[in-house]
């Protein structure tokens, strides 16, 4: 685990290029997947992730709910989060194409406050 560990950590300190999306969904899958840390994982796997988008600008002032997308298919997020531990190409594809649509619903999200917002004012 701690190679593995290794490896992410080499990752979000900008040893890759990959886009933000892409790097967010492998932080968020390999902390679930390694469960370094006793209790919740799944917490600080999403934080993580989370952090990705804010710090690579993906996200900056993070308004993007991610979670909320998460929460709103969660049996396809526990799915895929399954199918992503494989470490098959197949794995993978099924957990980015969830971390994908997971960002989609939270950044619908953001246009449903904004719309609220100006309704209300």
């Amino acid at each position: 685990m701690a190679a593995r560990l290794d490896g992410l950590s080499g990752l979000v300190a900008g040893g890759t290029k990959v886009p933000p999306l892409v790097l967010a969904a492998v932080v968020h899958g390999e902390l679930l997947n390694l469960r370094p840390f006793p209790g919740p994982s799944g917490v600080v796997a999403r934080a993580a992730a989370r952090l990705v988008l804010i710090s690579t600008g993906f996200d900056p002032r993070g308004l993007v709910a991610v979670d909320v997308g998460h929460r709103e298919r969660e049996p396809e997020y526990v799915g895929a989060a399954g199918a992503f531990a494989t470490g098959t190409p197949d794995g993978l594809r099924s957990w980015l194409r969830h971390y994908m649509a997971a960002v989609e619903v939270g950044a619908d999200q953001i246009t449903l406050i904004g719309d609220e917002i100006l309704a209300a004012s």
